[in-house]
């Protein structure tokens, strides 16, 4: 959003919504917030209520897009949720959301919108081709500081740990540990998909966003069968 002018922002929006009979919410937030974080919070605050005034100018008859700003800790939940219509979790568990949930409530009250990807690992080659695929991808994020200090409080960080310790999982065998699995699941079965998202629903979570993920290279029909069972399941 900081990297964004404000003014190029809203014509863009204003094309999009007239294109899309007002389809769009926009996401935001601080991208890598750099060695002074309070700061660049601060100033995302302030360029989002730059991108609000040029919302508020649409012609009459085009809806004004709501925001999410992206928030992995409740510190900065805290401060967006005064300018945002939502906020956007991110690769966490329910019971991480539901303490950020809860502390933003106790401020905010109830009428902020609470959304999370659920990121789902599928190959058609075999579960463990899926659980590497998952597990290189916590360690992926685990290298910004911002996600290893969330998974840190989300007690997730020692068990992704673990795997880049040792690359015995990359070849042989793999045991994805179970506090990982509250965060994420690989080639799971339709009951467990559908017990994943109910535990973020009961967590707060009012838009609980399926994000399935495949290997290069998986074969169109696996990932097009795939989402269908997702739909068909949710």
């Amino acid at each position: 959003m900081l990297q964004l002018n404000p003014q190029y922002m809203t014509r863009r929006v204003l094309t999009f919504q007239v294109r899309t009979s007002d389809i769009l919410i926009l996401g935001g937030g601080t991208c890598p917030p750099g060695p002074h974080p309070g700061k660049t919070v601060s100033s995302m605050r302030e360029r989002l209520d730059e991108h609000k005034k040029g919302f508020a100018s649409f012609p009459q008859g085009v809806k004004r897009p709501e925001v999410y700003v992206a928030a992995l800790k409740l510190g900065i939940a805290k401060r967006a949720a005064s300018k945002a219509d939502g906020l956007l979790l991110n690769f966490c568990s329910p019971q991480h959301a539901a303490a950020l949930i809860a502390g933003v409530r106790v401020e905010r009250g109830a009428e902020i919108d609470f959304a999370c990807y659920l990121k789902i690992f599928y190959s058609s080659q075999s579960d463990e081709a899926a659980q590497r695929l998952m597990l290189q991808e916590f360690l992926n994020y685990d290298s910004a500081p911002q996600y290893h200090e969330m998974f840190v409080q989300d007690g997730t960080a020692e068990a992704i740990s673990s795997f880049r310790s040792s690359e015995e999982w990359k070849n042989g065998p793999v045991e994805v540990p179970k506090v990982l699995l509250r965060v994420s699941l690989a080639n799971p079965r339709s009951e467990e998909l559908v017990q994943y998202v109910k535990s973020f629903s009961q967590a707060g979570v009012t838009l609980p966003v399926v994000y399935p993920y495949f290997p290069i290279g998986n074969d169109p029909k696996f990932k097009i069968e795939t989402v269908k069972g997702i739909v068909k399941s949710l």
